[in-house]
């Protein structure tokens, strides 16, 4: 494994260090010296323990306890007064100097998040800073800590509970630095960081941090962002749960806009807060669950007002059910409704 080379700060807090346990080293043998030096002459050194009971009272009186009779124990006791600033001195600038450290590597994105249950987006463009306003939208009830891992200098956006991270997305150590293994959804980015920004060059980009999630983590939920819809079939071939491909989306959006006039504005209402009605995946009520999809219909917007959608079936839902279908226990429910009705994210 490569050695990394260490910082400037780190090279000086080890010196402080090292400094540190030399004063200490210093301090653990004076009374040692103090004692051959004093043993014969003085009446208040007899033994080893006086000496350390000499050094102790030193260090914290400011003076001697002892009356000091030898040239050399004069020695042994400026020797501790120094190395007892010293050592104070040392201690404090090292613990300063690694909590400086600490601070600039984490504003860097060179630290290690250590939390779990996170949501990391690997890769940054200008979708990034919409996704974040949209998961810290007020309606949001699930406000987990939110990771990004991206080859950046400095933060693409701050907040609380934002965790910048630098570092190439698609490298496994620095996938680890951003607790991948812990996770609990990953969304990939067409990362715009680099200097092509060639649709090629970012779906080849988001396939490789694609593959190195999936081989790390797979029980992550993973949704990818695919420019090119050409490129998506590359993409079907790994484990990721779902795949946004722009460029159909976008089209498919316009074709149906020419089409039903005023569509774009009730679609952006459905997918973004804060205001209007939104889409929500949510649990079954107890009253619906058993019951056929005509009476959900009707206990869902009297009771819930909320407006079925959808039924899911395992992790695929089912648009607009026949209305005979009868709701399983435990199942979930798509709905439109204003606020979340205990909406899984």
């Amino acid at each position: 494994m490569r050695r990394r080379s260490q910082t400037a700060g780190e090279q000086f807090s080890n010196r402080l260090l090292f400094g540190a346990l030399i004063a200490f080293l210093v301090l653990f043998f004076a009374p040692i010296f103090f004692y051959l030096v004093e043993h014969n002459k003085s009446y208040d050194v007899h033994n080893l323990g006086d000496a350390y009971g000499w050094l102790v009272r030193t260090l914290f009186e400011g003076t001697s306890p002892y009356k000091v009779k030898s040239q050399f124990g004069f020695i042994a006791y400026w020797t501790v007064r120094v190395a007892g600033v010293s050592l104070v001195a040392f201690t404090t600038a090292t613990i300063a100097s690694r909590f400086v450290a600490t601070v600039i590597k984490r504003g860097a994105g060179m630290g290690t998040f250590k939390g779990s249950d996170h949501l990391l987006i690997c890769g940054w463009s200008q979708k990034g800073s919409e996704i974040i306003r949209e998961l810290r939208a007020k309606e949001v009830e699930d406000v987990r800590d939110v990771v990004i891992l991206a080859d950046r200098e400095t933060a693409p956006i701050e907040g609380d509970a934002i965790t910048f991270i630098r570092g190439n997305p698609s490298s496994e150590e620095d996938l680890r630095r951003a607790g991948i293994d812990r996770v609990s959804t990953v969304i990939v980015l067409a990362d715009a960081s680099n200097t092509s920004d060639e649709p090629d060059d970012l779906d080849a980009r988001s396939l490789l941090t694609t593959l190195a999630i999936e081989s790390i983590n797979p029980g992550a939920y993973s949704c990818v962002e695919v420019v090119k819809s050409e490129n998506r079939q590359h993409f079907e071939r790994t484990r990721a749960d779902e795949l946004v491909v722009s460029a159909e989306l976008t089209g498919a959006l316009l074709a149906a806009a020419a089409r039903t006039h005023g569509l774009t504005a009730v679609i952006a209402d459905l997918l973004t807060h804060p205001e209007g009605q939104e889409l929500y995946r949510v649990p079954a009520p107890p009253e619906v669950a058993g019951q056929t999809v005509r009476f959900a219909l009707e206990q869902m917007k009297d009771v819930h007002d909320s407006l079925l959608v959808g039924v899911y079936d395992g992790e695929q839902c089912v648009v607009n059910p026949p209305s005979t279908t009868v709701i399983p226990q435990g199942a979930d429910l798509l709905v439109v409704r204003e606020r979340p009705l205990d909406a899984r994210m």
